[in-house]
């Protein structure tokens, strides 16, 4: 969620969204996730498909795991009838475009980022500003991002979502416990959704290398890896938080709820993990 020198997207939040397009371009019908609108945002030219890293083949692990994960979050926000969803490290989530109704949408980025894409949105008449909320936060200089959402409009008093998506691998324990004792603070019934990537020796062995060449490319990119968390632990420090209850949601179980009826072989197996948790209304 650091803000990029040159005031562009960060790299990561432009290949999620380039991989959800490609999803939506390759993959069997019907889609796990329908996002093209990301595609639309990022401005990439016309070769964004010769890249590497969306080799259809090598990445598509990757690839599934990406929209498997952001499908879990809107099925959440949908089966949950909350009308406040709170979007931690949005990147170019389009969420708000996608989906009609009465939510209010809270997208945290860091200024510059939040910067550039409500410029993006406004000269693609993307804005949905009725409901969408662009709230930037400098997590460098110490601002709290429940303190900045709730300035901006967000009701701490009824129940809200909250996802956090690809982010925890680049902070620290402390960091992430600090992130997820602010979520429990809100209203009974709020959920927190966040994805985390197991150390790399709990993956399969087929997608070690890919792991571990993403790995090393964050670290040369200077935003390594940070935490690397088992579901156990991912778990316990959703309790540690203050959460009442806590369902951990494997890879495996992601390809079992949207992919094992599939015939392309697409499966986010060795991808990430999903941790779901929620205020207790006791």
């Amino acid at each position: 969620m650091s803000a990029p020198a040159d005031h562009t997207p960060d790299p990561t939040a432009v290949r999620t969204a380039l991989w959800h397009a490609l999803h939506m371009l390759v993959a069997q019908s019907p889609p796990v996730l329908d996002d093209t609108l990301g595609l639309r945002i990022a401005d990439v030219d016309n070769s964004w498909r010769q890249r590497p890293d969306m080799d259809l083949v090598r990445m598509s692990t990757n690839r599934a795991s990406i929209v498997a994960r952001s499908r879990l979050a809107e099925d959440v926000v949908s089966a949950s009838g909350a009308t406040q969803y709170v979007i931690l490290g949005a990147g170019l989530d389009t969420f708000a475009q996608r989906h009609d109704g009465p939510t209010q949408v809270f997208e945290i980025d860091a200024p510059a980022t939040s910067a550039w894409k409500r410029d993006r949105l406004d000269a693609l008449g993307l804005r949905a500003a009725e409901r969408l909320h662009l709230v930037p936060v400098d997590f460098e200089a110490g601002e709290s991002w429940l303190d900045q959402v709730v300035t901006a409009g967000l009701d701490p008093a009824i129940p809200t979502v909250v996802s956090m998506l690809g982010v925890t691998m680049y902070l620290s324990r402390e960091a992430i416990s600090a992130t997820l004792c602010a979520a429990a603070t809100l209203a009974a019934g709020s959920t927190m959704v966040f994805s985390h990537s197991r150390p790399i020796e709990m993956a399969p062995a087929e997608i070690r290398p890919i792991l571990q060449g993403a790995a090393d490319g964050a670290a040369a990119s200077g935003h390594p890896w940070l935490s690397l968390l088992s579901p156990d632990d991912a778990a316990a420090l959703a309790y540690e938080a203050g959460f009442g209850d806590v369902a951990i949601v494997t890879s495996q179980d992601l390809h079992d709820r949207y992919f094992a009826e599939r015939g392309d072989q697409l499966s986010p197996v060795g991808g990430e993990d999903l941790v779901i948790a929620t205020v207790s209304t006791a």
